[in-house]
C-alpha cells in the first residue's frame, strides 16, 4: 500500500481532502500576500485583504465541521489535526464547542447566547454587523466556564485546548515578532473577520425563521422551518455544504457530503420554499443593503 492510499484510509471520508486543501490554501495565500505586502499599493492590499478575510471564513466553516464530525479515524491523529487547524484558524477550535454544540444546537433562538432576537436596531444592517460584538462577551463567558470545568476534571479536552492555544496564539505571536504591520494585515484582521463571520452566520440562518419547541424539536423531529438554507453551489463548495443548515440541525453529526441529498429528501419537500436561498450574496444585498427594509417581525421591537 503506497503512502497516498495509507493517508486516505486514515480518513473517515476521503472527501475531506477538500477540507485539508481549503486549510492549506489559507497558508499559501498568507505566504503570497506576506511576501508581496511591501510592494503593494493601497488597492492591492485592500483587494488581497478581502480575499484573505473570505478565506478565513471558509476555514472557520472547517472548524465548525470538525466539531461535529472527525476527519481522521485514529483519535491521536484527529487531535493533531485539530491542533493544526487551530494554528490555521487563529483560534483554539475546542472553544467552539460550548458556544455552538452545547448551546446553539440545544437552545436555538430561545435565549441562547446567539439568539438573534436580541438585536433590536431600526437600521437592519446594524443588526447584522453589530451581532458579533454584542454576543462576544457571552461567548467568552461560556468558553471560560467550559474550559474551567474541563481543567478541574484534568480532562483530555483541557490538555488538547492548551495545545490548541499554544498553536493558535504561538503562530500569531511569531508573525507579530517578524513584522507586526504585515501580521496585522495578513493574519490578524483576516482571522478576526473569519471568527466574526462564522458567528454572524447565525443571523443569516436563523433570524426570521420559526422557533423550535424545546425538548420536542430535536434530531429527526426538528422543525424544518427553524433555519434558512443557502443552496448555491459555490458557497457550498468552499464551505463544505455549510449552507444546508436545517438538515445540519436535524443530523448534526452527519458527514457534510450527505447534506445536499438529505436536504432534497427531508427538508425541501416540507419546508417553506422561501427559506431556501440560492444565492447568499443576493440575500445579503437585498436584506441588509438595498432595499434593506426592516422585516415586519422586527418593527415592534426596535431601537
Amino acid at each position: 500500500m503506497d503512502i497516498s492510499s495509507t493517508f486516505l484510509s486514515s480518513m473517515k471520508n476521503p472527501a475531506d481532502l477538500r477540507t485539508l486543501g481549503i486549510c492549506s490554501a489559507k497558508w499559501l495565500i498568507a505566504l503570497i500576500v506576506w511576501q508581496a505586502h511591501p510592494y503593494l499599493g493601497f488597492a492591492g492590499k485592500f483587494l488581497l485583504g478581502i480575499v484573505q478575510c473570505v478565506w478565513s471564513f471558509y476555514v472557520m466553516t472547517m472548524v465548525h465541521n470538525a466539531m461535529h464530525c472527525d476527519v481522521f479515524r485514529h483519535p491521536v491523529v484527529e487531535s493533531v489535526w485539530r491542533v493544526m487547524l487551530s494554528a490555521t484558524a487563529g483560534v483554539p477550535v475546542e472553544a467552539y464547542r460550548p458556544t455552538h454544540n452545547l448551546n446553539h444546537h440545544v437552545y436555538t433562538q430561545h435565549g441562547d447566547h446567539l439568539d438573534t432576537k436580541q438585536m433590536k436596531y431600526k437600521w437592519h444592517l446594524l443588526n447584522l454587523i453589530l451581532f458579533f460584538p454584542t454576543v462576544f462577551p457571552a461567548i467568552q463567558k461560556l468558553e471560560s466556564e467550559y474550559i474551567s470545568r474541563e481543567m478541574r476534571k484534568c480532562s483530555k479536552t483541557f490538555f488538547l485546548f492548551v495545545l490548541q492555544v499554544l498553536a493558535a496564539h504561538g503562530t500569531t505571536g511569531t508573525l507579530l515578532y517578524l513584522d507586526w504591520q504585515r501580521a496585522l494585515c495578513c493574519w490578524i484582521i483576516p482571522y478576526i473577520f473569519g471568527a466574526d463571520a462564522i458567528v454572524t452566520m447565525n443571523v443569516l440562518q436563523h433570524d426570521g425563521t420559526e422557533d423550535i419547541v424545546l425538548g420536542e424539536h430535536k434530531g429527526p423531529n426538528m422543525n424544518v422551518n427553524s433555519a434558512r438554507n443557502f443552496t448555491g453551489p459555490v458557497i457550498n463548495w468552499f464551505t463544505c455544504n455549510n449552507g444546508y443548515h436545517a438538515i445540519h440541525h436535524m443530523y448534526s453529526n452527519m458527514h457534510w457530503t450527505q447534506y445536499p441529498e438529505m436536504h432534497a429528501k427531508v427538508i425541501a419537500p416540507h419546508n417553506d420554499p422561501s427559506l431556501d436561498e440560492p444565492d447568499i450574496l443576493r440575500f445579503l444585498w437585498r436584506t441588509y443593503f438595498w432595499p434593506g427594509t426592516l422585516p415586519a417581525y422586527r418593527q415592534e421591537k426596535t431601537e
